[in-house]
Order: C-alpha cells, then sequence, then structure tokens
C-alpha cells in the first residue's frame, strides 16, 4: 500500500507546479471549454530542444470519478492543424491507476497510442458503458467496490485506468481541433511558418505548405518542391510535381539532377516524372543511357527513356 502521507505529497505538488513551457510572444492562446467545469488556456508554443512549434495545455485535475486514482497534472500537446500530438507527464509526477499504482512506461505508451487513434470507440460511448455491471473489485486504498472495465473494452484502455484514458481522450480530441484550425491561416503568415512546414516530415503541414504557395512564389521554391517530390507520403510527392509546372518539365538543366536520383521516388511517380519531361540536353542522355543498364526498369520506363533519347516528346 502506498504510504498516506507520499499520497498527499503528490496531490499538493500536483497544484502547485505549472508546465515548464513559455508561449510565443506576441502570445497566441486559446480559450478551450472542455465541458461546463472545465476550461483551459492553450497557447502557441516552441518547444527548446527541437525548435518544433505546438499548442500546449497544461492540465492539472482530479479526474477519476471514483477516486481510485489520484489527481494527474500532464502537459497536452497538438500540432498546428489541430491534431493530437503527444503528451508527458512534469518530472516529479506519476499517473496512478486503479488503487493508487503508478503507471509503467509500457501504460505510458498505451495511452499515446489510445489518445492517437480518433476513431477509437471511446468516442461513441458513455464512460459507464465501459464498466462490466456484473462484476465487483474490491479497492483496498478506499475501502470500497468499484466496477471493472468490460473484457470487450479491455484493449482500449489502460488496465485499470479507464476514467483518466476516457476523459483525456475527450480532451485531446476535442472542439480544440477546430478551434486550433480557425487560427491557422493567420498564424501562418503571423509567424512565417512556411519553410517549417515545408521541411516538416508531417504530410499535413506539407500539403498545406503546398496548398497556400502561390504561382509567382513556385520558382523561388523549386528546391523545396524537388525535396518534397520524395516525401513518404503517397499523395505529397504528385501534389507537388503539379506545383512545379511546364518550365521545370522543360528545363533539362533544372530536372537532370532530378533524373539522377530517379530510382529513389516511388515507382507510379518516376513514370509521371518521364512521361513529363521534355528538351532532353546532352547530360540528360548520358543520365538515361546509363538508367538503361538498371535491371530493376519496367517496360514502360524504358520506353519512356527510349523516347526521351529519340527525342519523341
Amino acid at each position: 500500500m502506498i504510504n498516506y502521507w507520499m499520497i498527499m505529497f503528490l496531490f499538493m505538488l500536483s497544484f502547485q507546479v505549472r508546465g515548464q513551457h513559455k508561449p510565443l510572444v506576441p502570445e497566441v492562446a486559446i480559450e478551450y471549454r472542455v465541458n461546463d467545469t472545465l476550461e483551459i488556456q492553450v497557447n502557441l508554443i516552441q518547444d527548446q530542444k527541437t525548435a518544433a512549434y505546438y499548442y500546449h495545455a497544461f492540465l492539472a485535475t482530479d479526474i477519476c470519478n471514483d477516486k481510485v486514482c489520484l489527481p494527474i497534472q500532464v502537459d497536452l500537446f497538438w500540432n498546428l492543424m489541430g491534431e493530437y500530438d503527444h503528451f508527458s507527464v512534469p518530472q516529479g509526477q506519476v499517473f496512478t491507476k486503479f488503487d493508487h499504482q503508478y503507471f509503467d512506461q509500457t501504460d505510458y505508451d498505451l495511452l499515446q497510442d489510445i489518445l492517437r487513434d480518433t476513431l477509437s470507440p471511446i468516442r461513441d460511448y458513455a464512460v459507464e458503458e465501459f464498466l462490466d455491471k456484473k462484476e465487483q473489485k474490491y479497492s483496498i486504498e478506499l475501502d470500497a467496490i468499484t466496477r471493472p472495465t468490460l473484457k470487450v473494452f479491455s484493449n482500449v484502455t489502460v488496465p485499470g485506468a479507464l476514467y483518466t484514458v476516457y476523459a483525456l481522450w475527450h480532451i485531446v480530441n476535442g472542439n480544440i481541433k477546430q478551434l486550433i484550425r480557425n487560427k491557422l491561416d493567420v498564424v501562418y503568415k503571423q509567424y512565417q511558418f512556411a519553410d517549417f512546414f515545408a521541411t516538416s516530415n508531417s504530410a499535413s503541414y506539407q500539403e498545406y505548405y503546398l496548398e497556400k504557395l502561390a504561382g509567382d512564389q513556385i520558382v523561388a521554391a523549386e528546391p523545396v518542391l524537388v525535396r518534397l517530390l520524395f516525401s513518404n507520403d503517397e499523395y505529397i510527392p504528385h501534389y507537388a510535381w503539379r506545383k512545379l509546372g511546364a518550365s521545370y518539365y522543360a528545363d533539362s538543366d533544372k530536372y537532370n539532377d532530378l533524373l539522377i536520383e530517379l530510382e529513389k521516388l516511388k515507382p507510379h511517380l518516376q513514370l509521371v516524372v518521364l512521361k513529363s519531361l521534355s528538351r532532353p540536353n546532352l547530360r540528360t542522355k548520358e543520365i538515361l543511357t546509363d538508367k538503361l543498364h538498371n535491371k530493376s526498369l519496367s517496360q514502360n520506363q524504358k520506353e519512356l527513356i527510349y523516347k526521351l533519347l529519340n527525342y519523341e516528346k
């Protein structure tokens, strides 16, 4: 059994220590009303270690309706699109589950996965519907009886922490996403986030960057667009290729460097690239002739290369 005074110490500490993240200046803040009794402030911050930007909220609350776990203290983070990203537990704090047992790393990892699952059954059920009305579980700490989670729902929560998981899921996946998204256009311009979005590994950031890229910015953005051709996403490379446009496709001095790395592109994009190019120069022919020795080339790729080599475009 956990020492009583240790419990009281942790309880008091959770309401004294605040999050260690400073908002940007000028401040971008969102008042997020979760329900009739809980409202939190969500601030735009920059992580000092990674230089990444997030929306952040510090939450300290008694989250378990049946009192079998202690109040929690947690830092919550969303990306600039309003999608939940991650949580962190401030130093010196712990999450607890049934009978005040501490979370271990497996519990924290499982909680992270659950919170990121926007299609979780948690979305559609009241918390009471997860409880097994036929079974009882005795709490030593409370000297009382509580209800366990139904076995059919055991994979959608951290064992012994249903109320914590349920409440946090609804906080991080609530209407905060729309509130953040509503600010995106203004914040994107105000903080000149174009480079941050373009160089991010997030497909949603990359897509937003491409969407906002105006026609008169294309030439200056060509190096970024070429880099996005190698994105791991299925859609982004095609979107970036369309943005490059005919002036790029017809300038062999520009596209020759891309041809050298042709095999690194997704197979379906390789065909799109070879179909689009025109006006090959001598260097182009040298690169393509060398490519013909690659045994992994498909028949369609070989035919397109032969057309380029013979100026049949």
